[in-house]
């Protein structure tokens, strides 16, 4: 009796394997059919340097699968790598459509070594041509690690000197984490304008707060807007004169 009950066990347990067999083989012969082909492929976002073109180009050939079988972390991973792309999600659309949602870097300015830097603080690599159209962007450099404490601080020394209609054209960060900015305005030639480092931390914001606060006597006792400003003195400011000037030495201002 016993014996008899192994054998019906053993019996039902490999009909039930088999059925299993069966079925993922259906669902395999299923999900490999044609009609599970991409067909089509959206390209949606608020874009103006990647195209659906270029992102169909970019794929042809490398994306694998269909609507079951497609594995959509490598497909986002190689959207990725798309120039200018900074983020891609993929979702499949029934039953044979495949939604690319892409959001763009928006580029802030150039990179000491040819990349870019993004408003969010990521450098990436793209043309910079076409990131110039509206004309030329500041130059950043320095360490990578400085990258987004660099755009934080590009928004916040040209609130500064907004007034003094000056606008930031280049940010250096020393290895040492000296900073060095330039700025401009209409008509008005480059200023170099050495902060040093942020030791301790709001050094700064102090310094580039008594530069604007001083610049209008400087500018005034240089005779123009000033080639040089060092505001690294613990006393401070030295000004040089402007560079169409014949003498052009520095002159110390208190501010």
């Amino acid at each position: 009796m016993r014996a008899a009950g192994l054998m019906n066990a053993a019996a039902l347990l490999a009909a039930l394997v088999a059925a299993g067999l069966l079925l993922v083989a259906s669902a395999r012969w299923v999900a490999a059919q044609p009609m599970f082909d991409f067909k089509r492929i959206e390209v949606r976002g608020d874009l103006q340097h990647v195209s659906a073109a270029s992102i169909r180009a970019a794929i042809a050939g490398r994306l694998k699968g269909n609507y079951f079988t497609m594995r959509l972390d490598e497909a986002r991973r190689l959207l990725e790598t798309v120039p200018w792309v900074a983020q891609a999600s993929v979702r499949r659309v029934w039953p044979n459509r495949l939604l690319i949602t892409l959001r763009e870097h928006r580029a802030l300015g150039g990179w000491g070594d040819g990349r870019l830097l993004s408003d969010s603080g990521e450098l990436f690599v793209a043309n910079v041509a076409e990131a110039e159209i509206f004309g030329p962007l500041p130059e950043f450099s320095g360490p990578d690690a400085e990258a987004r404490t660099i755009v934080a601080r590009y928004y916040e020394f040209a609130a500064l000197i907004a007034p003094l209609s000056l606008a930031i054209d280049a940010i250096d960060v020393s290895d040492r984490r000296s900073w060095t900015l330039q700025a401009s305005g209409p008509g008005v030639s480059s200023t170099a304008l050495e902060l040093g480092r942020d030791d301790p931390p709001g050094t700064l914001q102090r310094r580039m707060s008594d530069v604007v606060a001083s610049y209008p006597m400087m500018a005034a006792h240089v005779g123009g807007p000033p080639a040089r400003i060092d505001a690294r003195y613990a006393n401070g400011i030295a000004a040089a004169a402007p560079s169409r000037a014949p003498e052009t030495q520095a002159r110390q201002v208190r501010p």
